[in-house]
């Protein structure tokens, strides 16, 4: 079962953080390996990160409420919130506030079309040779190629054998996409924006590999907060929005 966890933190002073925020989350949680992706902080209307070559600090501010979500597999994420503390980070003390769980639950297996939309930049690496350099675009086989290798423990070899396969399940429409450059831990990273529509009658087969998205996100470096997307499922008229 898939979970995503939300935790409401709040800063005791005002403190300057690096452009990429995940890595407040990642030291809360002790540096976690786990198989889990970890967010950047969120204010409430957007994640923080700053886009540019440059790497340009950014502010928080004491007393503020802000989130980082944590998502996979409900065992993974439960161990991880177990290395929960309330920890000094970049010069100011966080508190945690509240800790929330839900369930990646009731994703219509049904749904005809869907959309992705990217709220961190993806990194998404070649789905056949991982020495290339990442790839750009909205192919699906590309943009899921990471959530089939770790929810169905495809190999590359796998993908290739099975993307005819793959390819038969949906249909890339127009969508739209740019690069977006950010600085993380001091590299300069490249990444993917973008949202990105697919249509099926036969979205309902892969399943697993959706909700794998939705709680743990795309492309590769999910732990260190790149690749968090929103996914709008439509089925007979009604959609329904996941992130």
């Amino acid at each position: 079962m898939k979970v995503i966890c939300r935790v409401k933190v709040t800063p005791s002073t005002d403190a300057i953080i690096p452009p990429f925020s995940s890595k407040v989350g990642k030291t809360l949680l002790g540096g976690t390996k786990l198989n889990v992706s970890i967010s950047p902080l969120w204010d409430g209307k957007k994640y923080l990160f700053k886009a540019g070559d440059v790497p340009l600090p950014m502010t928080v501010y004491a007393g503020d409420d802000y989130w980082f979500r944590i998502g996979g597999d409900e065992k993974d994420v439960a161990r991880a919130i177990t290395s929960l503390r309330e920890t000094k980070v970049f010069n100011t003390w966080w508190h945690v506030r509240d800790v929330e769980v839900n369930q990646v639950e009731n994703v219509p297996s049904d749904a005809k079309k869907m959309v992705v939309e990217t709220m961190t930049p993806a990194i998404l690496p070649d789905p056949f040779n991982p020495k290339k350099r990442k790839r750009f675009s909205n192919e699906f086989v590309t943009v899921f190629a990471v959530n089939f290798m770790d929810e169905l423990k495809f190999t590359r070899e796998d993908v290739k054998e099975k993307l005819a396969t793959i390819e038969e399940v949906v249909t890339e429409e127009p969508s739209w996409m740019r690069w977006e450059t950010v600085n993380y831990a001091g590299k300069r990273v490249v990444g993917v924006t973008g949202k990105f529509t697919y249509s099926s009658e036969r979205l309902g087969e892969i399943m697993p590999v959706l909700e794998n998205a939705i709680a743990k996100g795309i492309g590769s470096s999910r732990r260190n907060g790149f690749g968090i997307v929103k996914i709008t499922l439509e089925s007979k008229n009604v959609k329904v929005t996941f992130y």
